[in-house]
């Protein structure tokens, strides 16, 4: 019989349950003296310090055995939450009509997430969610749509843009069955989307759930311009 080994990313940060604080592996080593538990950023579960008096292998922070987190890799299972618990399809006209407007700034905010989508990846990722009928989910508003494209690929490779490094993949809360549970209950569940590096360095990016199409960069130039103007 085949024994299947779940291979976790060596995650390099996790949060201090006693400051509330994202440290990394350096950071904690300095900053939380003899602590060796944190929480991963990802599912809320506990981690623990590995390999730190070893000479060999690198420290990191791991999950216990048998643990659900999408960190590892083989939990991972792209489109389970792209469903629904209803649908609403006077509200999926105002959203399709947003994405026809502002198809180039959606395609942007998607690109910078995932450095330098493709246009091609583009059309497969709205081909896709048009499939599934995502624009029919009941309360959906465009603020997310942008967040529920990136998941719809099982996989974005290196090998299809110049500018990637590594492979990697997307989130939500692994403790959202249902993405509608986002717009749904936004207090008790995580507005924010992960990206899950398959390498074993720098292997988390968190992105905030926000409405805004332009990059944070540009705000200072937009408020410059909004002076000039008035």
């Amino acid at each position: 019989m085949t024994r299947i080994i779940k291979k976790e990313l060596s995650m390099n940060s996790a949060i201090d349950p006693v400051s509330g604080k994202l440290y990394e592996v350096e950071v904690w080593l300095k900053n939380c003296g003899n602590r060796r538990e944190g929480i991963c950023q990802v599912c809320g579960d506990n981690v623990y310090l590995r390999a730190d008096k070893s000479e060999d292998r690198r420290t990191h922070f791991a999950h216990k055995k048998g643990s659900p987190c999408p960190t590892i890799v083989e939990n991972h299972r792209p489109f389970e939450q792209l469903n629904a618990s209803d649908t609403d399809l006077e509200n999926a006209k105002i959203v399709k009509l947003l994405i026809n407007s502002y198809s180039y700034l959606l395609y942007e905010k998607c690109k910078r997430m995932s450095e330098s989508l493709t246009v091609k990846e583009f059309r497969e990722l709205i081909e896709f969610a048009n499939t599934k009928g995502v624009w029919n989910y009941k309360g959906l508003t465009f603020t997310y749509v942008p967040y529920i494209l990136l998941t719809c690929r099982e996989k974005f490779s290196k090998k299809d843009s110049e500018f990637r490094k590594r492979d990697f993949y997307f989130v939500f809360d692994p403790n959202v069955k249902n993405v509608d549970e986002l717009w749904n209950d936004t207090k008790r569940k995580k507005q924010k989307l992960w990206k899950i590096y398959l390498s074993n360095d720098n292997s988390i990016v968190e992105y905030l759930i926000d409405d805004s199409l332009e990059p944070e960069w540009f705000a200072f130039t937009k408020e410059f311009i909004s002076k000039k103007l008035t």
